[in-house]
């Protein structure tokens, strides 16, 4: 990448940062166009390729990005909470946070992990290692809540993450979308959740 990227107004990285994100979250890598990229940000190709060498490079410097950017909102979000209930509704709040900046940054990422590119460069690769690990850490603090009638704390996670997710989708593709009202509808979600728990 080119370090001169940053010496552009905001508005400009922020701008084909976002197109990027939204471009390969939608499509993944393989599918991901940088005509469609271009498009999207309003600018020219010779421009994206003067800041970032290839596709490749693109990739791998959001990857980078997004792993900064997210560690330091969940890390001032989320602090040192250990109680579960507590930590989900934190690390929404976190993802909120993000979601007004950068729309596509969680899925992209998401979708960074579960394709697992062997050609990403070293520095992406080292910083979703990073990203991945912090969860680990956040997760084995955490005071798990006591499930009723022998219910499996793992199929109920599942049904945590499959509900926050399917929120996010239906809610992201409305017209009249606003982060905050999905993160309250998440919210309300959790505590309906945490009423279903022996504690």
């Amino acid at each position: 990448m080119n370090d001169k990227f940053f010496d552009l107004k905001s508005e400009k990285q922020d701008r084909m940062i976002n197109a990027s994100l939204k471009i390969f979250a939608i499509n993944g890598y393989k599918h991901a166009s940088t005509d469609d990229i271009v498009k999207e940000a309003g600018i020219s190709k010779g421009l994206l390729f003067h800041y970032f060498i290839n596709k490749m490079g693109l990739y791998s410097f959001l990857i980078d990005y997004s792993v900064k950017y997210m560690s330091f909102e969940f890390s001032r979000t989320i602090g040192d909470e250990t109680d579960y209930f507590s930590y989900l509704e934190k690390l929404e709040t976190a993802k909120l946070n993000v979601l007004k900046n950068y729309p596509y940054m969680n899925e992209f990422i998401e979708n960074a992990i579960s394709e697992n590119r062997s050609d990403t460069e070293d520095g992406a690769v080292a910083a979703l290692k990073v990203y991945k690990d912090m969860f680990d850490k956040y997760r084995a603090k955490l005071l798990m809540p006591a499930m009723r009638n022998g219910v499996d704390i793992e199929q109920f996670e599942n049904m945590i993450n499959y509900t926050i997710k399917g929120l996010t989708v239906e809610s992201m593709g409305l017209a009249s979308f606003k982060p905050e009202q999905l993160n309250k509808k998440i919210i309300e979600y959790l505590q309906t959740f945490k009423k279903l728990t022996a504690n």
